[in-house]
């Protein structure tokens, strides 16, 4: 009986301490949650390779949960490569290209520069974007021997993106209008946009734009407006105003395809060809595409390790700049021989109405046109027809954040003075 007396007393005894020991706040549920945040400034690099917590660390600070601050991370790409070619313009014998990169050449006279940008992105309040890099300068010199940190403000926006469906966009950007130049400079599969996209490409712009996708489910769509003067910063709004309009629609599950996308697209400029007042860090004065309008049929495919773009480009001429009408075509396949090496092709086929003056079809920007000649006077620029064809192969260390580069382009300029080849070889990084 004391036994159990003794046994009852205990149990009591042990209710009652857990009892008073529920009611007491635990020492654990004081503490705070642990973090999501990863970032540089945590010391958290998430990723399962070498590679990917490399990249991570140009995240400064990164978390979905926060409600004011979602990211705050660098961008930027650094690309240098190296370039040779051979020409036969008549008589002339052409071989000597370590000058063709406007002024962008450094570490000797074979390797350039092509472009290094630096700058930086962020999330805000869920549904907020703002950033912008800068064109840095590597040489730290202007055209006139000045000092400079940068060429001029690649871009600078800010972004509303309530949805896939509107995002709505005010301030700096590289304006895109082929299929093309859609592409970033960080993904493209060529060393140079083709000639065939150059005759279209309208600058880094100040402007507004909006554009969405998945409207039921397929469609996409992008409408912007832009002061056309390529100025260093933003524009002085001195000259006209290009309008862009693009629609796209995306039939790869009707397809059965990877990825197929088509587009439509509609430029539509004011004041082709102007000049803006203000000169560039190297000192030239980059003028508006010289269409009054432009339209284009694009298209995306990806299947397996198949890939194509292209885009069928028609350009308005206008009589006060002299610029006649031209048709362009330019066809980009790919294709995945082995894991991380890629073949890579292009076509490009463009006519024109004549070839006097300014009027035709110049030779490409880099570095056709600025191949050496003994006789810069009587060696004919434009033509009537241009033909050229690249073939390369492109070798990913970690994706398009870090790749090689080699490739050979064969360009001929029907009426003007250039049929030649240029050979690249270069390295890609960005973050």
């Amino acid at each position: 009986m004391k036994s159990i007396n003794r046994s009852l007393l205990a149990t009591s005894v042990l209710g009652c301490l857990c009892a008073h020991a529920g009611t007491e706040p635990s020492a654990m549920a004081d503490l705070p949650p642990p973090s999501s945040a990863t970032g540089l400034l945590f010391g958290k690099f998430p990723g399962e390779t070498a590679y990917d917590k490399i990249w991570s660390g140009f995240t400064l600070y990164k978390d979905d949960n926060n409600p004011i601050l979602e990211e705050f991370s660098l961008q930027g790409r650094l690309q240098v490569q190296y370039a040779d070619g051979h020409s036969e313009n008549g008589h002339f014998d052409i071989h000597d290209y370590k000058n063709a990169g406007k002024d962008e050449n450094v570490w000797g006279d074979d390797l350039e520069v092509r472009r290094a940008y630096f700058g930086f992105k962020s999330k805000w309040f869920q549904n907020w974007k703002f950033e912008g890099q800068i064109d840095v300068d590597t040489d730290g010199l202007d055209g006139k021997g000045d000092r400079t940190l940068y060429k001029d403000l690649y871009d600078l926006y800010v972004t509303y993106a309530p949805s896939d469906a509107m995002n709505i966009s005010i301030g700096k950007q590289e304006v895109k209008f082929s299929r093309e130049q859609e592409i970033s400079s960080k993904e493209i599969l060529t060393f140079e946009r083709s000639n065939v996209s150059d005759l279209t490409f309208p600058g880094n712009l100040t402007g507004i734009w909006v554009n969405g996708k998945g409207i039921q489910e397929h469609w996409l769509y992008e409408l912007g407006v832009y002061g056309n003067d390529r100025v260093r910063e933003f524009t002085n709004f001195e000259g006209g105003t290009i309008i862009l309009g693009k629609i796209g629609y995306d039939y790869s599950s009707a397809s059965g395809l990877d990825s197929a996308i088509g587009w439509f697209r509609y430029m539509h400029n004011t004041d082709p060809g102007y000049k803006s007042s203000e000169i560039d860090a190297n000192f030239a004065t980059p003028s508006s595409p010289r269409f009054t309008d432009t339209v284009a049929l694009s298209s995306d495919i990806i299947q397996g390790r198949f890939g194509i773009t292209t885009d069928l480009i028609y350009g308005f001429g206008d009589n006060d700049t002299l610029q006649s009408d031209v048709l362009a075509l330019d066809i980009i396949p790919s294709y995945f021989i082995a894991d991380g090496v890629q073949l890579v092709g292009r076509l490009q086929l463009a006519t024109s109405d004549d070839d006097n003056g300014f009027s035709g079809i110049p030779a490409a920007n880099r570095y056709d046109a600025y191949a050496p000649t003994t006789d810069v006077l009587t060696t004919k620029r434009t033509g009537d027809s241009y033909v050229s064809v690249y073939a390369g192969i492109n070798y990913y260390l970690y994706g398009h954040k870090l790749k090689l580069m080699n490739g050979i382009e064969y360009s001929h300029l029907g009426g003007g003075d250039y049929d030649g080849y240029t050979f690249l070889s270069g390295l890609r990084f960005s973050f």
